[in-house]
């Protein structure tokens, strides 16, 4: 079957297009976005679809993002598809939101489908993400311990909006795609740096899996994360019901459910029952974690206890009664200390946050500088004991990086005009009595990386999420 015939019947498949639909196409540059605007651009008369094209400089990469944005405009004109392009400074909206250059930027991209699309009224959004990218995401999210929710993958729909068309195609297919129809695509660079966890899984892991163990590996992956889409909305659904089973009663601000009745269903259930009421309470903001659900289900079966959620949230277990109640005060990080695992990952269950570790050789462990505030290098062999992640406390004292000088916490807090109601909630990392990182910002200066290092502990801040990497 041709690459036509292949999208053309998992788009009837997974009902992505209905005749009539305006349709935006995101287009980056690369081999798959570029791929993808082709073939809509073919299939539109047979689809009845009006076809606009969209692209976002992130402006991370000068002359190189602007060569990307110049052949995105060359083929709309070459190939009459409208276009609407875009150009955001990503580097100066990540300063001011503490995420990640990957988080950073998704969040700015689909804030500018969703705008672009209301502009041009398109009921459909579709993105160039393929069988490769969905074998690479099962695998991260499988690393990072996530479940059944996490191994679906990335969706072929999502919201009703979002579509993704060449989820049944592999990357070396649209390559091919593109040489037979001389179609020019940029490559990011960026792609290319094994700093990055998708991009290790890409250019080592994968090619790993595919030669020593199954070479149809990409292809497995794929039909792992459409098995546990499908279990994972039966199970949603059938939480659903059983949530109206076991809940006593429902107030603003609290859900109580009755733990006699809640017994009575297996363990996946129970967790997505405790999960979809939390949600309920603290809206879809809130999304407590596998350890928050653990610990919650450990106290009901000692009949008693508290556990502290992420946004106010609190699960408090009064006997036979488990109460999921919203606190609209404001919330207090009560005072925690892990041992900070290394290599590994470290959950932080006041926070809702993970801290992960990895051992690098200095080498290839990339410029420090380059890396967002959600991450930090640190010279490993400057650490001279057990590593520890706690919550400030009275009397910390740093030295922050490029100063070398020593300073209150609470003045380096105050100086980066952070809001005192948000500085309980940033992880410090300490040596002994020394700071090694303050999560979000900056390591100690002593722990800095120098043209001496050999060794160095990479360390990234995340939020746990339930939500598909797409």
């Amino acid at each position: 079957m041709d690459l036509i015939s292949l999208v053309g019947s998992y788009i009837e498949m997974h009902r992505m297009i209905s005749p009539g639909d305006v349709v935006l196409a995101g287009v980056s540059g690369g081999p798959d976005s570029v791929a993808l605007l082709h073939i809509l651009n073919r299939m539109k008369k047979e689809y009845s679809i009006k076809l606009y094209a969209g692209h976002l400089n992130h402006m991370f990469r000068g002359a190189e993002a602007d060569a990307d944005a110049r052949l995105v405009e060359d083929l709309a004109r070459e190939w009459e598809i409208p276009l609407i392009s875009e150009r955001i400074d990503v580097p100066r909206y990540l300063k001011k939101s503490r995420l990640s250059p990957q988080e950073g930027a998704r969040e700015v991209r689909y804030r500018f489908f969703e705008s672009t699309a209301k502009k041009i009224g398109a009921s459909r959004v579709s993105l160039g993400h393929h069988a490769d990218d969905q074998a690479e995401t099962v695998l991260i999210n499988l690393i990072r311990g996530a479940g059944i929710t996490g191994l679906g993958g990335i969706p072929p729909v999502r919201e009703g909006m979002y579509i993704r068309p060449l989820m049944c195609v592999r990357r070396a297919q649209i390559e091919d795609y593109c040489k037979a129809f001389s179609i020019p695509y940029r490559v990011d660079s960026s792609n290319l740096k094994t700093v990055y966890l998708r991009n290790r899984v890409r250019l080592e892991l994968l090619p790993l899996l595919e030669g020593k163990y199954n070479p149809a590996m990409v292809t497995a992956l794929n039909h792992l994360a459409e098995i546990a889409r499908e279990e994972d909305c039966y199970l949603e659904e059938r939480a659903g019901g059983v949530l109206k089973d076991v809940m006593e009663r429902r107030e603003d601000g609290k859900v109580v459910i009755s733990l006699a009745i809640l017994e009575r269903y297996p363990a996946a259930l129970k967790r997505r029952v405790v999960r979809l009421a939390c949600r309920k309470v603290g809206g879809g903001a809130v999304l407590p974690g596998y350890q928050h659900i653990d610990r919650i289900l450990e106290a009901a079966g000692r009949a008693s206890g508290r556990v502290e959620l992420p946004g106010g949230v609190k699960a408090v277990i009064r006997y036979s009664l488990l109460e999921i109640i919203k606190d609209e005060g404001t919330f207090k990080v009560p005072y925690y200390q892990y041992p900070l695992q290394v290599p590994g990952t470290t959950f932080l269950p006041e926070t809702g946050l993970t801290i992960s570790t990895g051992v690098l050789d200095a080498g290839g462990a990339g410029n420090p500088r380059s890396f967002c505030r959600n991450e930090a290098l640190v010279d490993l062999e400057k650490l001279a004991g057990p590593l520890w992640v706690h919550r400030r406390k009275d009397g910390d004292i740093i030295s922050p990086l490029g100063t070398g000088g020593k300073m209150k916490l609470k003045k380096f807090f105050i100086d980066r005009k952070v809001p005192r109601e948000e500085r309980d909630a940033i992880p410090i990392v300490s040596c002994g009595n020394d700071i090694v990182w303050v999560a979000g910002f900056c390591p100690g200066h002593y722990f800095r990386v120098t043209e001496s290092t050999r060794i160095c502990l990479h360390m990234k801040l995340m939020e746990e999420s339930f939500r598909a990497l797409d």
